[in-house]
């Protein structure tokens, strides 16, 4: 038997958001599920029969198994590091993860480089045994086939639950969801009218500029601060309407009284990463709920819209927009079309309330200092060139060089873990043969 009263024992708990089990326990600090609470107490009752003394419990509740950047994981990590943990135990292996890859990874390299003891009590696998690892790779692929079969009927469900009508988003501004009906959409009394305002500005010639800076100056509550979301700067006020928010007002469809589902997509069912799609795969249903604006009105604003010229004679950005800011409110300066960039918030505000000084930067200006600092770039490159290229450069170099050490590294990895996957495969295949 290994040696239990010196081992320094980690219980590690973690619930996915598919399990339904959300009822809260109040027994511990700050609730947690019953779920969590279940496996806690299996795994504490499970440590003290294998002689135990004592064990520290970890867990992260709602949480995809798909990614190991969890944060009492990640905690745990640092303990083993840290060298107060050397021994963990889970319930199962799908608690520790669905990704195949990297719990084979955990399983295999990370832990027994850390000298780490993992336990899988209703798998029956411990690696200071050896019991259970011949079949961890099949176990590990299992429950990675689970996720992406979960993601595959949630979907399904998804997109017939939207072919039938039913809203599933968030909500949009404008409207509000129906007391009895959270998936049915109803005109707000507050917003819709807004709404229609900025529709009929948008069909009357205003710019997406024009009509921010009206509804700003009305102190009208943008779509987010509506929602109590706070702003991501504190430059930016409740009532600092955006000329980008207006044109996704102006070009949302869904005012039109239709429902449009599936705009986006993951890269896969591991990735939070959104890709858009083409019209051909979203879904579509028409008269969903009452229409703010008519199509009439919806198509002479996009079309009077699409015909507002751009900041640049040529039709492109400026080579130094997005790069100046103002030093006294944190705006972006915009180039003004005259020769010069300017604060936008006073472009947008002028010297009110919600405004900002004037500045003014004209492209001469900025030719010059960008000018005359690539001329002392080259002067010091005449008087000694590898010095420059050695400190503009060098750190990038070796930023550079690291990170493609590690990608390197990492494929080979991936690479060795699935020859030895198929091995085994073909092994049991064989085998059973």
């Amino acid at each position: 038997m290994l040696q239990t009263q010196q081992a320094r024992v980690a219980v590690y708990a973690r619930r996915s958001p598919e399990d339904k089990m959300n009822r809260q326990n109040t027994f511990r600090d700050g609730g947690v599920t019953d779920s969590i609470e279940s496996q806690l107490l299996e795994l504490g009752q499970y440590a003290r029969e294998q002689g135990f003394t004592s064990y520290r419990e970890y867990y992260d509740d709602n949480i995809s198994g798909t990614t190991f950047a969890r944060p009492h994981f990640m905690e745990m990590l640092e303990d083993i590091q840290a060298g107060t943990v050397d021994t963990v135990i889970v319930k199962d292996l799908s608690r520790l993860g669905r990704d195949y890859i990297e719990s084979g990874r955990y399983q295999e390299t990370v832990f027994p480089e850390l000298g780490v003891r993992l336990i899988a009590i209703n798998d029956g696998y411990d690696s200071g045994t050896g019991a259970g690892t011949d079949t961890a790779p099949f176990k590990n692929l299992f429950n990675d086939w689970y996720v992406r079969d979960i993601s595959r009927k949630t979907k399904s469900a998804l997109a017939a639950r939207a072919k039938s009508g039913k809203y599933l988003s968030s909500g949009l501004y404008g409207y509000q969801k129906a007391p009895e009906d959270k998936n049915q959409l109803i005109p707000d009394p507050n917003t819709a009218p807004v709404v229609q305002r900025i529709f009929n500005m948008a069909a009357g010639g205003h710019s997406f500029r024009s009509i921010a800076r009206q509804l700003t100056a009305d102190e009208i509550l943008t779509p987010a601060a509506y929602k109590g979301i706070e702003a991501r700067s504190v430059a930016t006020r409740s009532t600092d309407w955006s000329p980008i928010t207006v044109a996704y007002i102006v070009r949302e469809p869904q005012y039109l009284g239709k429902t449009v589902f599936g705009r986006t997509r993951k890269a896969s069912y591991k990735s939070k990463k959104l890709l858009p799609t083409t019209e051909a795969e979203q879904i579509v249903v028409e008269g969903t709920h009452e229409p703010l604006v008519s199509v009439e009105t919806w198509n002479l604003a996009n079309e009077v819209c699409q015909r507002q010229r751009k900041s640049t004679q040529a039709g492109e950005p400026h080579m130094f927009a997005g790069l100046l800011h103002c030093a006294d409110c944190g705006s972006t300066m915009v180039h003004s079309g005259h020769g010069a960039f300017v604060c936008q918030r006073y472009r947008n505000y002028s010297r009110g309330p919600q405004g900002c000084a004037s500045h003014r930067i004209t492209d001469a200006f900025l030719y010059d200092i960008v000018w005359n600092t690539v001329k002392a770039i080259i002067r010091e490159a005449e008087i000694d060139r590898a010095a420059l290229v050695e400190r503009l450069t060098g750190e990038g170099k070796k930023k550079q060089k690291a990170a493609l050490d590690a990608a390197l590294k990492e494929q080979r990895r991936t690479e060795k873990r699935l020859g030895e996957i198929g091995a085994l495969v073909k092994k049991a295949f064989e085998k059973n043969a």
